[in-house]
């Protein structure tokens, strides 16, 4: 059953590489303004709900009977009510789906009765692989979730509620940083993953997970060489694991780069630990496989394509590191930390990666489209106008 997806605008620029090159060098010089986005959204074209079963053909899903993927996702739109005391939950929906797959009945079990509300309207429009029983299609009952967050206009992903002030350090008290390096992510989504083209994914929650590597670099007059860490979560860096070989120092440097990515926005860390951790590769010919280790917690690799030793088809994208992103195949994808709690599997699912060159003057700049995200399935104008720096500035 193929999944139906809004049309979206593409940057045209033509010279590869010119993007990334352009926003290092210094960018257009200018910068657009933003022009707020509708809290209320016009509404997606509807799609037909499912037929409500009878009661007694519907089953329980549990046991035997396992819960169906989603291929049909269309987000809710954020209640003004709940934007405007700045709300954030997460919402759980009982969900009846029929034999066709098509959802026939959504109530909300737990979250705030407007975003409960907002939910279960979405929800009516999701749809999931036909659930077998005994080789026949068969309507079941279960439960799923979405979790509301909060993405103001010219923020990156990095939660401020609406109208509160930035409390904490400016992003000029930081020290000049830059880095360069790679890094690579996996993650449940389709490719391309909506996420990196500001919309909402695919295969929510997003377990997304980013093994980074310093090659060069520096944090004030720290040299950053050899840093190694993974992060993991998908707003904020809900878990930040660093490689035990690094000292205190680099350690609090790179703590120090996140934070001045989006100054004075809380970062809600589950756990920041120190970790055995390996990030290796093994090149063939026109490819290279990654791979990052941390035993007994994670396993994660992919194999990306190259071009004159450097990774090819990359796109644009948004991403902390970099304005450009190259997909890749992705082989183990494994997650377990009891101490989080959080566990799961998503191998053979998508997985991205990025060669960077970042400074902190490109985010005090406003030159990294991650900054100008707002989620909404859609390149903003500001992201438009670097894409339309890059088409000028190409030779």
């Amino acid at each position: 059953m193929p999944e139906r997806t809004r049309p979206r605008r593409r940057p045209d620029y033509a010279a590869r590489g010119v993007f990334a090159a352009l926003l290092v060098a210094g960018g257009c010089g200018e910068r657009a303004e933003e022009e707020p986005r509708s809290a209320n959204p016009a509404p997606l074209p509807e799609t037909p709900s499912g037929v409500l079963p009878a009661e007694a053909d519907v089953l329980p899903v549990g046991g035997d009977i396992q819960r169906p993927e989603r291929i049909r996702f269309e987000p809710p739109a954020y209640p003004e009510s709940a934007r405007q005391r700045g709300e954030e939950a997460l919402v759980i929906l009982e969900l009846t789906v029929d034999r066709d797959g098509r959802v026939a009945a959504a109530r909300p079990l737990r979250g705030p009765e407007d975003l409960g509300t907002a939910a279960a309207e979405a929800a009516r429009r999701w749809e999931y692989e036909p659930t077998l029983v005994a080789g026949e299609p068969t309507a079941v009952r279960f439960a799923d979730t979405i979790r509301f967050v909060l993405r103001p206009a010219g923020g990156h992903g990095m939660r401020l509620p609406p109208g509160a002030a930035a409390a904490g350090p400016r992003i000029d008290a930081f020290p000049d940083w830059e880095v360069s390096g790679h890094a690579f992510t996996a993650c449940p989504c389709d490719t391309p993953c909506p996420c990196r083209s500001n919309g909402p994914p695919s295969h929510p929650p997003c377990h997304a997970t980013t093994a980074t590597e310093i090659t060069a670099g520096h944090y004030g007059g720290l040299d950053l060489a050899g840093s190694r860490f993974v992060t993991l979560g998908p707003e904020t860096w809900v878990a930040l694991y660093l490689d035990e070989a690094m000292g205190e120092p680099r350690r609090r440097a790179i703590l120090g780069i996140f934070r001045s990515l989006a100054p004075g926005a809380p970062q809600r860390y589950r756990a920041i630990r120190r970790v055995p951790l390996s990030i290796d590769a093994s090149r063939s010919p026109g490819e290279i496989l990654r791979r990052a280790l941390i035993p007994g917690i994670l396993e994660m690799e992919t194999t990306l394509p190259l071009e004159d030793g450097r990774l090819a088809g990359r796109i644009p994208g948004m991403d902390v590191w970099s304005n450009e992103i190259a997909y890749g195949r992705t082989g183990v994808y494994r997650f377990n930390d009891p101490e989080i709690p959080a566990a799961w599997d998503h191998s053979g699912r998508q997985s991205n990666a990025k060669e960077f060159t970042l400074n902190l003057g490109m985010y005090r700049e406003g030159r990294m489209l991650i900054q100008h995200a707002d989620g909404s399935g859609d390149w903003t104008d500001a992201q438009q106008a670097l894409f339309s720096c890059a088409r000028t500035r190409s030779p």
